[in-house]
Parts: structure tokens; C-alpha cells; sequence
């Protein structure tokens, strides 16, 4: 890249307000050349059957740019200056339709390096949802509930493989006993 291109890229890049959204395509480029940090809330729940494990999934847009149309457990990139309870904060609002978490427990970190859209590095929380009323009365949610045994087809690869067994380890040995 020639000098003039990179002063003026770095002129452009001082008018981004790093507190707010991005955009996608920013996002998108900036993902390519940095590492990301994904906080990830797997909530898991024994379902009606008692001996099946549920774990929650919200679809990604049609229109998104990073696998559209699959499911995904909720989480959202840290953006500069955020903590992970600021994302939390966000997450409750867009995914959940709630001002809080009942509970999240950090499960672990999963590096992703050849992520399609750059690196990644997902902080993996295993978290409660529950209504205002402190009741499991799910109905307002946005997203779905599915056993970690019959997952829907169209989920993003990492969520199946790696993020939700990390979770779903953390979820058993905490009651070795549950949902049986």
C-alpha cells in the first residue's frame, strides 16, 4: 500500500467512533486483520422430556454477512472500552428481550483462528434464563429451544463442535445428577 493510501486510510479510521456499532462492513474488514473476542451465553435447560438437555438458539438474519439464516447460541463481539458485563447488558436486550441473566458462569475460552471472518476468541459463559417472575415460563423469547442431541441442521459449525460441549460439560458436572 502507497504512503498517500495509508495516511488516508488512517484518516478515515480516526473517525470511527470505537463506542458505537460499527457497521458490517467495517466490522467485516476489521475482523480480517485483528483478533475478535465473542462473549457466548449457552444457556441449558433439562427440557420436558427430563432426561433430554435443551439448549437455546436464536437464527441468524437471511441477510447477515457470517452465515445467515443458522442458528447460533447468543453472543456478541466486545467492542473497545466494554467489559464483559456491558456485553452481557446488550446481549440481554437484543437476544433475550430481558434487562438481566439470573446467572452466567465463565466455562472457557475457544480460540478460533481460521474463523471464516477473521480470528475469533469466544468467551464461553454457561448462563440461566428465567422471566422477571423468577418462573421457567419462556414465551416472550426470541429464539427456540433444541436437545443438544438433534441440533438443526443449519448451525454455525463452532457452536455444534466446540462451544456448546464446553458448555454442556460445565452444565452436567455441576449435578452430575441432572436431568435423569
Amino acid at each position: 500500500m502507497n504512503e498517500e493510501r495509508k495516511k488516508l486510510l488512517i484518516e478515515l479510521l480516526e473517525e470511527v467512533d470505537p463506542k458505537k456499532p460499527y457497521g458490517t462492513k467495517l466490522f467485516d474488514a476489521l475482523a480480517q486483520i485483528t483478533i475478535s473476542v465473542a462473549i457466548e451465553a449457552v444457556c441449558l435447560r433439562c427440557g420436558p422430556k427430563k432426561n433430554k438437555v435443551e439448549v437455546y438458539l436464536t437464527q441468524r438474519s437471511q441477510d447477515d454477512t457470517a452465515y445467515p439464516g443458522e442458528w447460533h447460541c447468543p453472543g456478541s463481539v466486545m467492542r473497545p472500552g466494554e467489559n464483559v458485563k456491558d456485553v452481557f447488558v446488550r446481549l440481554c436486550k437484543k437476544e433475550f428481550g430481558t434487562t438481566s441473566l439470573p446467572s452466567t458462569k465463565f466455562v472457557a475460552n475457544i480460540n478460533h483462528p481460521t474463523e471464516a471472518r477473521g480470528h475469533f476468541l469466544s468467551v464461553t459463559y454457561l448462563c440461566e434464563l428465567m422471566d422477571s417472575l423468577g418462573s421457567q415460563d419462556f414465551d416472550l423469547l426470541k429464539g427456540k429451544w433444541f436437545s443438544v442431541d438433534d441440533l438443526p441442521e443449519k448451525t454455525v459449525e463452532s457452536h455444534c463442535k466446540r462451544i456448546i460441549p464446553a458448555a454442556f460439560g460445565a452444565f452436567v458436572a455441576a449435578d452430575s445428577s441432572i436431568c435423569v
